[in-house]
């Protein structure tokens, strides 16, 4: 919104204006956790003690997060100009692609067993749940029913 400040409105939908301190409130939590999950993946869970399937879905899952991430708000704003439902079908589709992958993300990190008793290991967790609680629960379905 910081670049389409003419929109920020039209980018709510028809979110009633008392959530909107809530959802924004999340997104600092899940963008918190996002650092926080991604802190333990870079300094705890080394890359180099992965498999390489390990890494490259791991890598995969961080691509298509950060990728599709980008192109909601411009596919948004396609949508707000042309009222053409293309626009519309690709931004609920990149939002869904980027809580899906927040939920992968977030469930290989449960499922490691080395490190469950660290502190570092429970606070990733709690961010990727709070991370994915955002993209998948707030951005894709509450925002995405509200926005059409």
């Amino acid at each position: 919104m910081v670049f389409y400040p003419e929109y920020g409105s039209a980018l709510w939908g028809k979110i009633d204006t008392d959530y909107i301190p809530y959802i924004i409130f999340s997104m600092f939590l899940a963008a918190i956790g996002y650092f926080i999950f991604s802190f333990y993946f870079i300094c705890y869970k080394k890359f180099q003690t992965l498999r390489i399937s390990q890494y490259i879905y791991i890598l995969s899952l961080y691509i298509v997060i950060l990728f599709f991430s980008t192109l909601w708000m411009p596919f948004s704003i396609g949508f707000i100009h042309t009222n053409n439902n293309f626009f519309l079908i690709l931004d609920l589709f990149s939002l869904y692609l980027v809580g899906v992958s927040s939920l992968l993300l977030t469930i290989f990190l449960i499922q490691d067993k080395v490190m469950r008793r660290r502190l570092i290991w429970k606070l990733s967790v709690l961010g990727g749940l709070q991370f994915t609680f955002h993209t998948l629960l707030i951005d894709a379905i509450y925002w995405g029913v509200n926005f059409i």
